[in-house]
């Protein structure tokens, strides 16, 4: 019972327009029948007078008589007047129902207008095309008006040309998506486009109607709630991932602190490595705003405008003052969700980190059994292996969200053996690069994929285990990270070297050796700086990491195959034993 008023409502509003549309249909036909019925009286009219002026012509006697020539006249302009009356009715009638559009159309806040094969605008268009579109669109070049740049005007003139070639394999629908979605507006209002045709009679295309929305608001209201789902999902990852949050917060410091210190143009280079590393990290807990900034005091930092130290310095401080004020802004939100003890409660599993290896230390003192204290950090410190990547899955993920490609869940494979995540810590935090490089030029879009004959979603593995040398008669953690993506293209590295180092030795290498070169400072075979990569220090950022545990990466790559970086650094699960030399011990 409780549904049947809905669902007569529902009927009624439904035949609303079947009744609205009825009745502008027999209006429109009562118009049509009033012009045929005018139409017919001033034939009759015609063929009556006709009539009487060839009465002499078949040998009948004219009219003479002046009441029936009076009858005749006053029904002729009876007739006559009254057809005016009707036809006066008639335009009264068109011209209302066109004032009546004209405020319709106005009314809706868009902008309409039409062109033809040639790009011509006609002249009909409302008025909201000098607001939106910021001309009048009359008689001028669709080009024009919609302001295409002068490098696209070629293209937009075949698509054109397309557009209204007849029998074209392409169809409208299919051609209208390379013309342009939205307008440049001078007030950086968001102006949506649209198109939609007009057809004769045979079908084929006439004219193309363009309608401009502005979209402003819709688009604001979309940013603001889509900074609120970031901010939730900066939240829950903080959660998810305290221990990596608050390593960031402290390089993030450490980058303030290191901005306090003279530091020259030339000897910059760890610092712009830092400032590279952190704005992957931030973005990554979805901290945009100062992920934003980072990026762009970067990019100030690497500008050419900077010419001597002072200048760089200079800017130095101001780029520290954005940093803080931006981790400021962030550190208070976190607390006043967290709790102002967040930061102090430290790096954490079930309890402290560093209390682990304190622990530790104080059963050394206390003489405990060497073998009890390496089982100790071996089941309690150290951790699986693969929980060092979960981020890393994660990160891959969401990167290959954002540029529109597909992967798949990383594949784990080896033995997974248990390590102590302090000594290798900033190691695993340099990753990320190695993660953005594998989306931005390993994994190709699903569409190459295909072409290819492989699946659409790209496969990232990581392979660990622990392998012995008997030469140094020392154990090695050997982590193995591949994709099946796009791989290195040496004569790529090639063209890149050449604009670098013209007469380097990179000249008589082979392909296996000269691409060992993406881990050189500032190399890059991406033409233009994007969020992901372009600078050329992702990968020293990770050479350098791994050098400094007196360990060593080498990348492997089959072209069209995928890329495979077979990395070695010092396995250690004891307190006093050595790595090789360069290599940092397991220490508290």
């Amino acid at each position: 019972m409780s549904d049947s008023p809905n669902h007569s409502a529902s009927g009624h509003e439904a035949h609303k327009p079947t009744l609205a549309g009825t009745a502008a249909l027999s209006e429109a036909t009562r118009q049509v029948d009033i012009i045929h019925t005018s139409l017919a009286g001033m034939t009759a009219i015609v063929l009556v007078l006709l009539f009487a002026v060839a009465l002499p012509v078949f040998g009948l006697s004219p009219v003479t008589h002046k009441a029936e020539f009076g009858i005749m006249t006053a029904a002729a302009l009876a007739g006559i007047a009254y057809l005016y009356y009707m036809n006066y009715r008639v335009h009264q009638h068109v011209s209302n129902q066109a004032r009546l559009t004209e405020v319709l159309v106005n009314s809706l806040g868009q902008g309409f207008l039409s062109f033809d094969m040639n790009g011509l605008c006609g002249r009909v268009y409302s008025q909201a095309c000098l607001s939106l579109l910021e001309t009048m669109p009359a008689e001028k070049n669709i080009k024009d008006v919609l302001h295409i740049p002068e490098d696209q005007r070629g293209d937009f003139k075949d698509w054109m040309e397309v557009l209204f070639m007849p029998n074209h394999a392409i169809g409208f629908d299919d051609v209208i998506k390379f013309l342009p979605a939205f307008f440049p507006h001078s007030e950086g209002r968001r102006i949506s486009l649209m198109y939609r045709p007009i057809r004769s009679k045979d079908g084929a295309l006439s004219q193309v109607i363009v309608i401009a929305t502005d979209q402003t608001e819709e688009f604001e209201a979309q940013q603001r709630a889509q900074d609120q789902q970031s901010y939730a999902e900066m939240i829950c990852r903080i959660f998810k991932e305290r221990n990596q949050f608050l390593a960031t917060v402290t390089h993030v410091r450490k980058f303030i602190e290191a901005a306090d210190q003279p530091v020259k143009r030339e000897d910059a280079s760890s610092m712009l490595r830092l400032l590279h590393t952190l704005k992957a990290a931030v973005k990554h807990f979805h901290l945009e705003e100062l992920g934003r900034t980072i990026h762009k005091l970067e990019t100030e930092l690497r500008s050419e405008t900077i010419a001597t130290d002072e200048d760089f310095q200079k800017q130095l401080k101001v780029a520290k003052k954005e940093v803080e004020d931006g981790l400021a802004s962030v550190m208070d939100q976190v607390r006043e969700l967290i709790g102002q003890d967040y930061e102090g409660r430290g790096n954490m599993h079930e309890v402290e980190e560093s209390a682990l290896y304190e622990f530790a230390h104080e059963m050394e003192d206390k003489n405990v059994d060497r073998n009890l204290i390496r089982h100790f950090l071996r089941t309690i410190a150290a951790v699986p292996a693969n929980e060092c990547f979960r981020q890393f899955d994660r990160e891959l993920r969401d990167l290959a969200e954002i540029v529109g490609k597909q992967v798949k869940p990383v594949r784990y494979t080896g033995s997974n053996p248990r390590i102590l995540t302090q000594p290798i810590q900033e190691f695993v935090f340099s990753l990320t690069h190695v993660c953005r490089n594998i989306i931005d030029h390993g994994i190709e879009p699903a569409v190459t994929r295909l072409a290819r004959g492989k699946d659409p979603a790209g496969q990232v593995s990581i392979h660990t285990d622990v392998i012995f040398d008997n030469e140094k008669k020392s154990e090695w953690l050997h982590i193995i990270i591949s994709d099946d993506g796009n791989g290195i293209d040496p004569s790529k590295v090639r063209a890149k070297l050449a604009t670098v180092d013209p007469q380097g030795a990179w000249r008589h290498e082979d392909d296996q050796t000269v691409i060992q070169h993406i881990f050189s400072w500032g190399f890059s075979t991406r033409e233009n700086v994007s969020d992901l990569s372009g600078h050329g220090v992702g990968m020293e950022a990770v050479e350098r990491e791994i050098r400094l545990l007196g360990g060593s990466v080498k990348v492997y790559s089959d072209l069209y195959r995928g890329t495979r970086f077979d990395i070695r650094i010092p396995y250690i699960l004891d307190l006093h034993r050595k790595a090789p030399e360069g290599a940092i011990t397991a220490t508290a």
